[in-house]
């Protein structure tokens, strides 16, 4: 009788290889859950001049980047490199959006909608190229005093897997 062992896995390798696939999406949902306990700037309480809007009546314009070379991983950090296939998926799941209706408390509203704002621009400045994808860091020292910084990138298709 002939055991076949590649079959038999553990828990921890079958959990392993789970996360490995899923890459990208796994480590959004963790990036998304991890929204809620981010801080946010204070709005300036500075009173506006009559040629700048009130501060709850401005809206930010912000360019899609152009995708690039894939930023640096700082020592601590932890990168993900999506494939081209894997950032067309999440165009078309509409992740952004659904980060975006993640039901936070309000106070985390502004983090939750900022954090959902620049995956979006990442993923359109990462299809705009040819097989282009879409790069994540989070850096678990948060530097803001929430739990964790974090950054999407679009990268140029000459470097994604």
């Amino acid at each position: 009788m002939i055991i076949d062992r590649a079959c038999h896995r553990t828990t921890n390798e079958t959990r392993a290889r789970s996360v490995a696939r899923h890459g990208a999406l796994a480590l959004l949902a963790v990036a998304a859950a991890g929204t809620a306990v981010m801080t946010t700037a204070a709005p300036s309480s500075a009173a506006p001049t009559p040629a700048q809007p009130a501060p709850n009546t401005q809206v930010l314009l912000v360019d899609v980047p152009e995708a690039g070379p894939p930023m640096p991983v700082p020592t601590g950090s932890f990168g993900y490199l999506a494939t081209h296939d894997l950032t067309k998926r999440m165009a078309s799941m509409k992740t952004a959006e659904a980060i975006a209706a993640l039901p936070v408390p309000e106070q985390y509203r502004p983090a939750n909608m900022a954090l959902a704002k620049n995956l979006d621009l990442a993923v359109k400045g990462a299809l705009a190229d040819p097989k282009g994808c879409v790069q994540v860091i989070v850096d678990p020292r948060s530097t803001s005093g929430g739990l964790f910084d974090y950054g999407f990138y679009a990268v140029s298709g000459q470097y994604c897997p």
